[in-house]
């Protein structure tokens, strides 16, 4: 059962990172090539619409990743005999790289900005440093080696979505027990 559990996972984490990295790059495409550079093209320039049609960019290119990881992920589920309903795959999918960004700006905290610390901030800033420099710990090691931090982005997808259905998993059966 452990082994199942293990290989249901890292199956929904391949097939989840894979096919948000595909549908990532299959948006990036179609927008970059087609819509910016063949119908837009030279014919925007006022900062507005280059705005909106960016955000709109951002917002589907980020939508289909977050959708095409879930959908890959409830596959893997199923075929192991798991229903796990969308919802909560796609709201932990939405959360998982907005966490990677908080990590990576938890490496450099110009914690100077503060100014010169009152009583309460005396006591508070040590504590918040040391808190920041654990909780980014994972983060400053795989920077140090060397290794690119978009990978981190491309499994931020699948890794939120299964934390964000356990979570709802542990809090709809905690709700069960507190009906009973």
């Amino acid at each position: 059962m452990k082994t199942n559990s293990v290989t249901l996972t890292l199956g929904q984490i391949v097939a989840g990172g894979v096919i948000g990295l595909v549908g990532g790059w299959v948006c990036l495409f179609v927008f970059e090539n087609f819509i910016w550079q063949v119908l837009l093209g030279d014919r925007i320039n006022h900062g507005f619409w280059v705005g909106l049609f960016l955000l709109i960019s951002l917002i589907v290119t980020y939508g289909v990743v977050i959708m095409g990881a879930g959908v890959g992920m409830r596959f893997v589920s199923q075929k192991f005999g798991v229903d796990i309903p969308l919802k909560p795959l796609c709201s932990g999918a939405f959360l998982g790289p907005p966490a990677v960004v908080g990590l990576l700006a938890l490496l450099n905290v110009p914690w100077e900005i503060f100014g010169k610390p009152n009583l309460i901030l005396a006591l508070l800033i040590p504590v918040l440093k040391t808190l920041a420099y654990i909780i980014s710990l994972p983060m400053r090691g795989w920077v140090s080696v060397g290794l690119p931090v978009e990978i981190w982005y491309i499994l931020a997808v699948p890794i939120g979505a299964i934390v964000g259905y356990r979570l709802e998993l542990s809090v709809s059966a905690r709700d069960v027990a507190l009906m009973v």
